[in-house]
Protein backbone atom coordinates (compact mmCIF):
# COMPACT_ATOMS: atom_id res chain seq x y z
CA UNK A 1 0.00 0.00 0.00
CA UNK A 2 1.55 3.21 -0.40
CA UNK A 3 2.14 6.17 1.93
CA UNK A 4 -0.55 8.89 1.40
CA UNK A 5 0.97 12.09 -0.53
CA UNK A 6 0.90 15.93 1.42
CA UNK A 7 -1.05 18.13 -0.03
CA UNK A 8 0.93 21.42 -0.20
CA UNK A 9 -2.01 23.56 -1.36
CA UNK A 10 -4.21 22.41 1.73
CA UNK A 11 -1.12 23.50 4.23
CA UNK A 12 -1.34 26.33 2.62
CA UNK A 13 -4.63 26.94 2.92
CA UNK A 14 -4.75 25.94 6.55
CA UNK A 15 -2.70 28.86 7.21
CA UNK A 16 -4.45 31.56 5.83
CA UNK A 17 -7.98 29.87 7.75
CA UNK A 18 -5.70 30.24 10.85
CA UNK A 19 -4.65 33.70 9.93
CA UNK A 20 -8.24 34.72 9.49
CA UNK A 21 -9.61 32.80 12.74
CA UNK A 22 -6.67 34.89 14.63
CA UNK A 23 -7.91 38.54 13.08
CA UNK A 24 -11.50 37.28 13.94
CA UNK A 25 -10.59 36.78 17.41
CA UNK A 26 -8.09 39.93 17.97
CA UNK A 27 -10.06 42.41 15.66
CA UNK A 28 -13.21 41.32 17.39
CA UNK A 29 -12.12 41.70 20.80
CA UNK A 30 -10.54 45.17 20.10
CA UNK A 31 -13.74 46.40 18.03
CA UNK A 32 -15.95 45.08 21.40
CA UNK A 33 -13.48 47.00 23.77
CA UNK A 34 -13.81 50.34 21.32
CA UNK A 35 -17.51 49.79 20.56
CA UNK A 36 -17.93 49.27 23.93
CA UNK A 37 -15.94 52.27 25.27
CA UNK A 38 -18.13 54.01 22.25
CA UNK A 39 -21.40 53.16 23.69
CA UNK A 40 -20.94 54.29 27.34
CA UNK A 41 -19.63 57.71 25.91
CA UNK A 42 -22.54 57.89 23.89
CA UNK A 43 -25.13 56.81 27.15
CA UNK A 44 -22.47 59.30 29.35
CA UNK A 45 -23.79 62.91 26.71
CA UNK A 46 -21.15 62.00 24.41
CA UNK A 47 -17.96 61.96 26.28
CA UNK A 48 -16.29 59.25 28.85
CA UNK A 49 -13.15 59.60 30.72
CA UNK A 50 -11.83 56.34 31.69
CA UNK A 51 -7.59 56.28 32.86
CA UNK A 52 -5.62 56.35 29.69
CA UNK A 53 -9.01 56.66 27.66
CA UNK A 54 -10.80 60.10 26.41
CA UNK A 55 -13.50 58.99 24.29
CA UNK A 56 -15.94 61.22 22.13
CA UNK A 57 -19.11 59.87 20.62
CA UNK A 58 -20.84 62.95 19.18
CA UNK A 59 -23.22 62.31 16.39
CA UNK A 60 -23.18 58.41 16.83
CA UNK A 61 -26.60 57.40 18.13
CA UNK A 62 -26.67 54.32 20.71
CA UNK A 63 -29.07 52.54 18.78
CA UNK A 64 -26.06 52.09 16.10
CA UNK A 65 -23.34 50.90 18.45
CA UNK A 66 -25.89 48.52 20.46
CA UNK A 67 -26.34 47.36 16.48
CA UNK A 68 -23.15 47.14 15.36
CA UNK A 69 -21.85 45.11 19.08
CA UNK A 70 -24.44 42.89 18.00
CA UNK A 71 -22.82 42.19 15.03
CA UNK A 72 -19.90 41.99 16.65
CA UNK A 73 -21.08 39.15 18.94
CA UNK A 74 -22.17 37.37 16.43
CA UNK A 75 -19.86 37.60 13.59
CA UNK A 76 -16.92 37.24 15.30
CA UNK A 77 -17.52 33.92 17.31
CA UNK A 78 -19.18 32.32 14.38
CA UNK A 79 -16.24 33.42 12.04
CA UNK A 80 -13.51 31.48 14.61
CA UNK A 81 -15.27 28.44 15.05
CA UNK A 82 -15.84 28.37 11.22
CA UNK A 83 -12.56 28.26 10.58
CA UNK A 84 -11.58 25.98 13.33
CA UNK A 85 -13.57 23.36 11.92
CA UNK A 86 -12.00 24.20 8.19
CA UNK A 87 -8.49 23.90 9.70
CA UNK A 88 -9.55 20.30 10.70
CA UNK A 89 -10.67 19.59 7.60
CA UNK A 90 -7.61 20.67 6.03
CA UNK A 91 -5.11 19.30 8.20
CA UNK A 92 -7.04 15.70 7.25
CA UNK A 93 -6.60 17.01 3.46
CA UNK A 94 -3.09 18.23 4.20
CA UNK A 95 -2.36 14.69 5.43
CA UNK A 96 -3.62 13.07 1.83
CA UNK A 97 -6.71 11.42 3.66
CA UNK A 98 -10.18 13.54 3.81
CA UNK A 99 -12.08 11.02 3.49
CA UNK A 100 -12.49 10.53 7.88
CA UNK A 101 -15.69 9.91 9.44
CA UNK A 102 -15.26 13.40 11.79
CA UNK A 103 -15.12 15.42 8.35
CA UNK A 104 -19.24 14.85 7.71
CA UNK A 105 -19.71 16.22 10.45
CA UNK A 106 -17.89 18.84 10.63
CA UNK A 107 -19.18 20.01 7.41
CA UNK A 108 -22.81 20.06 8.92
CA UNK A 109 -21.47 21.98 11.88
CA UNK A 110 -20.44 24.49 9.20
CA UNK A 111 -23.35 24.61 7.52
CA UNK A 112 -25.37 24.99 10.56
CA UNK A 113 -23.13 27.61 12.05
CA UNK A 114 -23.80 29.64 8.58
CA UNK A 115 -27.53 29.54 8.92
CA UNK A 116 -27.42 30.41 12.45
CA UNK A 117 -25.59 32.71 12.10
CA UNK A 118 -27.95 34.20 9.05
CA UNK A 119 -31.07 33.63 11.37
CA UNK A 120 -29.58 35.71 13.90
CA UNK A 121 -27.99 38.26 12.06
CA UNK A 122 -32.19 38.85 10.37
CA UNK A 123 -34.01 38.30 13.72
CA UNK A 124 -31.45 41.15 15.25
CA UNK A 125 -32.09 43.39 12.73
CA UNK A 126 -35.75 43.08 13.67
CA UNK A 127 -35.75 43.16 16.73
CA UNK A 128 -33.24 45.96 16.89
CA UNK A 129 -35.23 48.19 14.72
CA UNK A 130 -38.29 47.52 16.56
CA UNK A 131 -36.24 48.30 20.18
CA UNK A 132 -33.37 50.52 19.74
CA UNK A 133 -33.59 54.25 18.30
CA UNK A 134 -31.03 53.78 15.16
CA UNK A 135 -31.24 57.16 14.59
CA UNK A 136 -32.97 59.67 11.84
CA UNK A 137 -32.72 58.24 8.14
CA UNK A 138 -32.00 55.03 8.79
CA UNK A 139 -34.15 52.39 7.72
CA UNK A 140 -33.20 48.56 9.24
CA UNK A 141 -34.72 45.97 6.35
CA UNK A 142 -34.46 42.22 6.36
CA UNK A 143 -33.13 40.81 2.79
CA UNK A 144 -32.62 36.78 1.98
CA UNK A 145 -29.05 36.36 1.25
CA UNK A 146 -29.70 33.34 -1.42
CA UNK A 147 -25.42 33.39 -1.93
CA UNK A 148 -25.45 32.26 2.07
CA UNK A 149 -28.27 29.87 1.71
CA UNK A 150 -26.98 28.48 -0.86
CA UNK A 151 -23.49 28.15 0.68
CA UNK A 152 -25.54 25.95 3.45
CA UNK A 153 -26.83 23.84 0.92
CA UNK A 154 -24.30 22.89 -0.71
CA UNK A 155 -22.15 22.57 2.60
CA UNK A 156 -25.11 20.07 3.23
CA UNK A 157 -24.93 18.00 -0.03
CA UNK A 158 -20.74 17.93 0.10
CA UNK A 159 -21.16 16.47 4.00
CA UNK A 160 -23.09 14.03 2.53
CA UNK A 161 -20.61 13.17 -0.40
CA UNK A 162 -17.93 12.77 2.46
CA UNK A 163 -20.06 10.60 4.54
CA UNK A 164 -20.70 8.36 1.45
CA UNK A 165 -17.02 8.63 0.60
CA UNK A 166 -15.53 7.67 3.86
CA UNK A 167 -18.04 4.66 4.08
CA UNK A 168 -17.24 3.29 0.59
CA UNK A 169 -13.59 3.49 1.40
CA UNK A 170 -14.63 1.70 4.77
CA UNK A 171 -16.28 -0.76 2.37
CA UNK A 172 -13.31 -1.40 0.24
CA UNK A 173 -10.76 -2.29 2.84
CA UNK A 174 -12.94 -4.84 4.14
CA UNK A 175 -12.88 -6.39 0.29
CA UNK A 176 -10.08 -8.85 -0.21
Amino acid sequence: MSEPRKNSMAAFLSTVVTVIFWLAIVFGGFLFIILSIGLLGSLNGGEIDLPLVEARADGVPAGRIVAALVGLVVFAPGIAYICAQLRKILSTLAEGDPFVPENAPRLNQIAIAIGLIEIIRMCSVLILAATVDLGEGYVANININLAVWGAVIVLLILAQVFKEGTRLREEEKMTI
